[in-house]
């Protein structure tokens, strides 16, 4: 394992550091890995065609199902002044010791509910709306962009490792990594929203904003739906080019935590990897998130950096227990 990764960290730098020397443009170095993505392609077509199809009915009998039906009440509620409701009832309860406004407490409802990526998408809303200036709105980025109990309970703990008792120490401590990192980002400063929340008086015609809900709740099933193909792809290539599991489950978490839920790491070991991924989320994820916060030019580096950060406490705290 120690090998495989030095001699990809080795790549990367030397790799970078050819980019720099040549002075090659950003656009050229672009072109070049999406035209090798073509060959390797090509090379696997089966392998590629397999994946594309385990994707696909991975989206159909999971992510759909559960994304698409929740997106679609999330975005009524924001429609019909849930951000008010939940303000009121989460806010002093959950944003107070954390240092956020009250109107944070639907974004993190969303992610601690349902998981990535909803966290990031409605704390870009929020931001969008105005509820949150841009400083609260990258920190809440890092704590409201989590795994949901139904994925790490019923999928991992139940499906993976067979032991429910598993699946709630492991949302536990993912929901612990998450107090812990809210505490370490915590900084002085007024919390009041930008935005004060005022209750809609104007009647929403509920067809309207059942059809605008829907819209929004199909692009963002239909998003995360081709990230999760697109990854299927590169984890079959790769995972059929022997590379190491740990490797593979920081590409994509599903595939990666049952990988190390089949290998012959000790028990707290197997248990505290799965920790990180759950936290940490993987590329995948990653980009996913990215794909809603990076319009408004937040550092992917900073973010992917804090989660890594959540994932070592996540791991930690599995660990230890």
């Amino acid at each position: 394992m120690n090998s495989i990764l030095l001699l990809w960290l080795v790549s990367i730098f030397f790799v970078i550091l050819l980019i720099k020397l040549l002075n090659i443009k950003k656009n050229t170095v672009i072109c070049f890995f999406i035209f090798m993505s073509i060959i390797i392609f090509v090379v696997n077509i089966n392998t590629s065609i397999k994946a594309v199809i385990e994707g696909c009915k991975l989206c159909l009998n999971s992510i759909i199902p559960t994304l698409f039906p929740f997106s679609v009440i999330c975005n009524l509620l924001i429609q019909y002044d849930g951000i008010l409701l939940f303000s009121k009832i989460l806010g002093p309860l959950f944003c107070k010791p954390l240092k956020l406004s009250k109107s944070c407490s639907f974004s993190l409802a969303a992610s601690f509910l349902c998981g990535y990526p909803l966290g990031a998408r409605y704390a870009t809303d929020l931001y969008e709306l105005k509820y949150i200036n841009k400083q609260e709105y990258i920190r809440l980025l890092n704590i409201a962009t989590n795994c949901g109990p139904i994925f790490i309970i019923g999928t991992i703990g139940y499906s993976f490792l067979n032991d429910l008792a598993s699946g709630y120490l492991l949302l536990i401590a993912n929901y612990l990594s998450v107090i812990i990192m809210a505490l370490i980002t915590k900084k002085n400063e007024s919390i009041n929203s930008r935005k004060t929340l005022i209750e809609n008086k104007n009647n929403i015609n509920f067809g309207i904003a059942l059809k605008t809900s829907i819209e929004n709740a199909l692009n963002t099933s239909l998003t995360v739906c081709g990230f999760i193909l697109i990854f299927s792809i590169i984890i079959s290539i790769l995972n059929n080019n022997s590379i190491n599991i740990f490797l593979l489950g920081t590409i994509e978490i599903t595939k990666g935590a049952k990988l190390i839920s089949m290998s012959s790491f000790t028990y707290p070991i197997k248990l505290g990897l799965i920790s990180f991924l759950c936290s940490f989320s993987g590329l995948c994820i990653i980009l996913q998130s990215a794909s809603f916060f990076s319009k408004h030019n937040i550092s992917i580096a900073k973010y992917t950096l804090l989660k890594f950060i959540q994932g070592i406490i996540s791991f930690l705290i599995t660990f230890i227990i």
